[in-house]
């Protein structure tokens, strides 16, 4: 039973899970577009938003410490590769903090937002527009989606399984690394033929209609709320 739950939906009754997909897709829009050219300054702001966001709806981040450490390489990675050449050690250090930032809020968006909800949202939307298979379009969506945490999944067990077997991380450490990514692609690849035979046996129809939740005052809020930061965050910074 695999214990990790990165990018995982956790259905609760927080103020951002009951907000409509689409307003949260919003606010990812507002903000990917701030951190797009901010400098340290803003990036810190924005990064300490997100912060408390997350605590504010009690995301595990403590319980993500194992799956996180690939984030951490990368960030490393990020950091390094920037610092090379830089003029000032801000570039390097607004890299990485904007790559933190990006993470943060995925995991946020995720964390409470089903892919459910996101598919019959798109497919809502786009629907009515001549010519464009909505529907179809936000059911691809939800299985895109839906394969993030089932690689991490996946990862996650071909790990375990190898700790199990006393497995050294340093002997041989290329070999080891082309076994484990065979590895987690040949268990991936079977978690896929799962799905498919699941969703054949339930007569999935990606074109079938989709009822979808209603806009309400939380969204506006929401909308409000991350167009008011992002404003307060150009002027103060």
């Amino acid at each position: 039973m695999v214990e990790m739950n990165l990018f995982h939906f956790r259905d609760r009754k927080t103020f951002l899970n009951r907000t409509h997909p689409l307003a949260k897709t919003v606010a990812l829009l507002v903000f990917s577009t701030l951190m797009a050219r901010s400098d340290l300054g803003r990036i810190v702001v924005i990064l300490a938003v997100f912060c408390l966001v997350a605590l504010s709806i009690s995301i595990p981040l403590g319980s993500y410490r194992r799956e996180l450490r690939f984030f951490m390489v990368m960030a490393t990675i990020i950091g390094v590769a920037r610092a090379v050449g830089a003029e000032s050690w801000q570039d390097p250090a607004t890299a990485v903090l904007r790559f933190a930032a990006i993470v943060l809020m995925g995991l946020l968006f995720a964390d409470t937002t089903a892919p459910d909800d996101i598919s019959r949202a798109i497919g809502s939307l786009l629907a009515p527009l001549p010519g464009i298979h909505g529907y179809r379009i936000g059911a691809t969506l939800e299985l895109t989606l839906s394969t993030i945490p089932l690689l991490f999944d996946v990862a996650f067990q071909v790990s375990q399984a190898r700790q199990a077997r006393c497995e050294s991380s340093w002997h041989h450490p290329v070999r080891r690394i082309v076994s484990f990514g065979t590895s987690v692609f040949t268990l991936l690849l079977e978690r896929a033929e799962d799905l498919e035979a699941a969703l054949r046996s339930r007569n999935f129809n990606a074109d079938a209609k989709r009822d979808t939740m209603p806009l309400g005052y939380r969204d506006g809020i929401l909308v409000a709320a991350s167009a008011g930061i992002a404003v307060v965050v150009l002027l103060i910074t």
